[in-house]
């Protein structure tokens, strides 16, 4: 696990500024899923840029493009794998694709990935708002359905 950690002004004392959690690869992990691990995990070493949120997203153009696949696709697979950060650091098509998944009503025949579920939870742990860029769906808590 990667946390990245800013000294507040106040004094020594820290406190997480972004949590970026990267994959890891398991024992049973394919040949493909691999390929698109290593290739990700090498744009991430040899992005120039400071902040983690444009290197995750970055690498993870850089890692789609080397494995001729989708960047929706690649995310999926690191998701998947073990990669949890930030809304902005992931890409457009995949957070329309996630946010599809986890905005239906919860007994769906086809529920939500649990790695999914995991990642609207990092997310509401950062504070990012899940349906900031959704002006158009109204989310009612009380009955865990959207209403559009």
């Amino acid at each position: 696990m990667t946390t990245l950690y800013t000294t507040t002004r106040s004094g020594n004392r820290h406190r997480p500024l972004t949590t970026t959690v990267l994959p890891h690869l398991t024992d049973h992990t394919d040949e493909d899923r691999k390929q698109i691990y290593m290739a990700f995990i090498h744009a991430l070493r040899t992005d120039p840029h400071r902040r983690m949120e444009v290197r995750v997203l970055c690498a993870i153009h850089a890692a789609a493009d080397q494995t001729d696949n989708s960047d929706a696709y690649v995310t999926r697979v690191l998701v998947d794998l073990g990669l949890r950060s930030p809304r902005l650091a992931l890409p457009g098509d995949f957070l329309d694709h996630a946010d599809t998944h986890l905005l239906r009503a919860k007994p769906a025949p086809c529920p939500a990935p649990p790695s999914y579920v995991e990642l609207a939870e990092h997310w509401r742990a950062l504070g990012d708002d899940l349906y900031a860029f959704l002006p158009a769906i109204t989310y009612r808590k009380a009955a865990n359905t959207a209403v559009i």
